[in-house]
């Protein structure tokens, strides 16, 4: 079967383009073409003057309300004048859903059922500009076979022309040609026909016709018919018959020359500019935009943005959002997402939790099943927008009677546009409903999602009116669902305890709204890490809320944890608490280290680090008698160099390459490799260990890791490392 010819009619909105596509389509029929009309306009008025002023149902409002599996063109497709067949794509109402996805949609429908192959010729008539893909699907080689732009004198539809070249250009590049010229629907502005002149000879494309202003076309609109049907208008009729009867011969087509914006301002309002000079070897170029990101510089090294402190995290700011959102453990958080994007957002959530709990018996709650649910967004809602399931999900949210309800939005629902924060208004006083606008990764990245989170819950749940009082302290600014958070926090209320000192709230960790609510009321705050995250939120607390720190985080290693200790014993009068609590661990912490002097005495230590202060392990390994041969900083964070308060104590390369590594090891032979990865060297005879990025809080966690070491050196030894049957029953079997 022949495949029809196709032809998309593009323009301004507003420029003409349903009244000549009806006409064409008109024109073509009468020629002896079976023609079928494609609106593509969210107004679905392409093919009124066809169908004499009927509003025929539209396709994507058919397929709202049928099931895809038993829907049929019959119900959508409509006979008008001369036997056009004519179709409307439809579209949401303004403001919400996606009408390009719409185009999508409605397009994939007729393709499934056939629908043009029993047309000659098949004419879309598209919205306005080339502003989405959606739009631009008429463009696409699958479907236009050639392209008519329609245009008037005035400068925004010229605008709007050369916008539509572009879109052209970026699809087809400079191998395909499927222009075939421009229509020109007169306004009778001032200097229009030589502008429109102008431009064409600019982008190198024929008028191919020029629809005269005339009052023979608004009486034919007010009948709600066609130029065809009417008398006394054969000037204009004849314009249409000429377009038709070019297409029929067969149009010769053209490549996509855009303009410039500048160039564009040249050649429509310089009257003296009749032609654009461009040099050979620069035909139809695509001007590149003078503030461009990126810069042409002479350094050989890609600039390097100081000060960033965060390392890259890919992943988006709904994952983000939804990972902090969740410690809430009485709130429902609701994902206005597809399922797919709830569902990976629910296992990056719950896979730690899982690991806790079958590994180390530790229980995370809100990590392991997490009040998290999703509207599972479909087609239609993208399409139509879906605030009303939200709406709907959110009702049936409250009737459950949570500590509050928090929806967060995914990249689907931020480009249909539904407005997620007009939703608080369902709030009760006992269950408010708090909106995080995420919008996928439109917000920005992982971390920024966190940012959101807890900037906008602590904004609508933080009582400002309450006072400090008591012995209570927060603890602000864990990490998410990490596998040292509940360790470090049952680590850490273990010493408060012991002091008689209170935890308020965790901010964001397995906390009530209540506790969020009441965070004003404890007169100290202890930061969990302190990284750039963490010193954010500290510095964003203290200035919103006036909120006071510890001013240090929380301690790893022995003596930072000794200093923290009797820092907090001052701050709350329970210094003879903390003096208690340091003495006994100091006993067992100096049994440890003579244990292991014997095993570590003389050794030699080659160290990698990404960089990040090591005294809590350092310390240690000077304790037992560990020498530092080499210590290579693995700058990627590109920060001021802070392994160390002692540098001077170890030989410290602060721009180390490891690609140096193997030479090195082999100069120095160390007993011991250790780096924050996992890494292959070519030295059999040493012990090769990864060190924690995160390590435990507390006293022991520099010589508990040393004594990992001597464990497995011990093994080594013994030969015990090439038996993996234990390991494999216990993560695997």
């Amino acid at each position: 079967m022949k495949k029809p010819l196709e032809l998309a009619v593009y323009g301004k909105g507003g420029i003409g383009k349903s009244t000549v596509s009806a006409n064409l389509s008109a024109a073509l029929a009468l020629s002896g073409k079976r023609v079928l009309q494609i609106g593509c306009d969210p107004k679905h008025d392409s093919t009124r003057l066809l169908m004499g002023g009927t509003v025929i149902p539209t396709v994507l409002d058919y397929l709202k309300t049928v099931d895809k599996q038993t829907a049929r063109t019959e119900e959508i497709l409509r006979t008008g004048f001369m036997g056009v067949g004519c179709i409307e794509a439809g579209g949401p109402k303004p403001g919400v859903g996606c009408a390009g996805r719409g185009i999508i949609t409605a397009f994939e429908f007729l393709n499934q059922h056939h629908t043009k192959d029993a047309y000659d010729i098949v004419l879309y008539d598209v919205l306005g500009d080339v502003v989405c893909g959606g739009f631009a699907v008429p463009v696409r080689r699958e479907y236009a076979d050639a392209i008519f732009l329609v245009t008037s004198g005035e400068f925004m539809a010229l605008y709007a022309a050369n916008n539509i070249l572009r879109g052209i250009r970026n699809y087809d590049g400079d191998t395909w040609r499927r222009v075939a010229g421009i229509i020109f629907n007169e306004r009778k502005v001032t200097d229009e026909t030589e502008r429109v002149n102008r431009f064409a000879r600019a982008v190198g494309l024929p008028i191919c016709a020029r629809v005269p202003r005339s009052d023979a076309l608004a009486h034919a609109e007010r009948q709600n018919r066609t130029l065809m049907q009417m008398e006394d208008c054969e000037a204009e009729q004849n314009v249409f018959h000429e377009l038709a009867r070019q297409i029929g011969a067969g149009l010769r087509l053209y490549e996509a020359c855009p303009l410039s914006d500048e160039e564009l301002e040249r050649v429509v309002f310089d009257a003296k500019e009749q032609t654009l000079q461009r040099s050979a070897a620069a035909s139809c170029p695509i001007a590149p935009a003078e503030d461009s990101a990126y810069p042409e510089t002479e350094s050989e090294e890609p600039p390097v943005a100081t000060g960033q402190e965060r390392p890259p995290l890919y992943g988006c700011a709904f994952n983000g959002a939804a990972t902090a959102a969740i410690n809430l453990k009485d709130a429902l958080v609701i994902a206005h997402s597809p399922k797919a994007c709830a569902f990976y957002t629910w296992q990056n959530i719950s896979s730690p939790g899982r690991k806790n709990l079958f590994n180390r018996g530790i229980l995370m709650p809100s990590a392991i099943s997490p009040h998290f649910e999703c509207t599972e967004m479909e087609q239609s809602d993208v399409v139509f927008g879906g605030i009303e399931r939200l709406r709907e999900a959110v009702t049936k949210a409250i009737s459950r009677h949570p500590g509050a309800v928090v929806v967060i939005s995914s990249c689907v629902s931020g480009i249909t546009g539904d407005d997620i924060r007009s939703l608080e208004a369902l709030s009760t006083p006992e269950v408010p409903v708090i909106t995080i606008p995420a919008d996928g990764d439109i917000a920005g990245d992982y971390m920024e999602g966190i940012r959101l989170a807890t900037h906008t819950l602590a904004q609508k749940l933080i009582d400002p009116s309450i006072r400090p009082q008591g012995r209570l302290v927060n603890l602000v600014g864990e990490t998410g669902v990490s596998n040292n958070r509940e360790v470090d926090f049952r680590i850490v209320k273990s010493w408060l305890d012991a002091m008689d000192i209170s935890i308020g709230c965790r901010y964001l960790g397995e906390s009530t709204c209540a506790q969020m609510r009441n965070f004003l009321a404890a007169p100290l705050n202890i930061l969990a890490n302190d990284n750039a995250e963490g010193r954010e939120l500290k510095s964003w607390l203290s200035e919103t809320y006036g909120c006071t720190f510890l001013d240090e985080a929380l301690p790893v290693g022995f003596e930072a944890t000794a200093r923290w200790l009797r820092k907090l014993g001052s701050i709350f009068d329970c210094t003879e608490e903390a003096e208690k609590l340091i003495a006994g661990q100091h006993e067992l912490y100096l049994e440890e280290i003579e244990r292991w002097k014997p095993v570590f005495q003389g050794k030699r230590v080659f160290m990698t680090t990404i960089n990040t202060n090591m005294d809590w392990l350092l310390d240690a390994a000077d304790a037992v008698g560990l020498r530092f041969v080499f210590i290579g900083v693995m700058n990627y964070l590109r920060q001021p160099v802070k392994i160390t308060d002692h540098p001077e104590k170890y030989p410290i390369d602060e721009n180390f390459d490891w690609s140096r590594s193997r030479t090195l090891i082999k100069e120095l032979h160390p007993d011991i490799v250790l780096s924050n990865y996992v890494t292959r060297t070519d030295a059999e005879d040493c012990l090769i260990d990864s060190m924690p990025m995160s390590p435990v809080v507390g006293f022991h966690s520099g010589i508990e890791t040393i004594a990992r070491w001597g464990r497995l050196m011990q093994t080594k030894r013994k030969g015990e490392w090439t038996n993996d049957r234990s390991l494999f029953e216990k993560y695997y079997a």
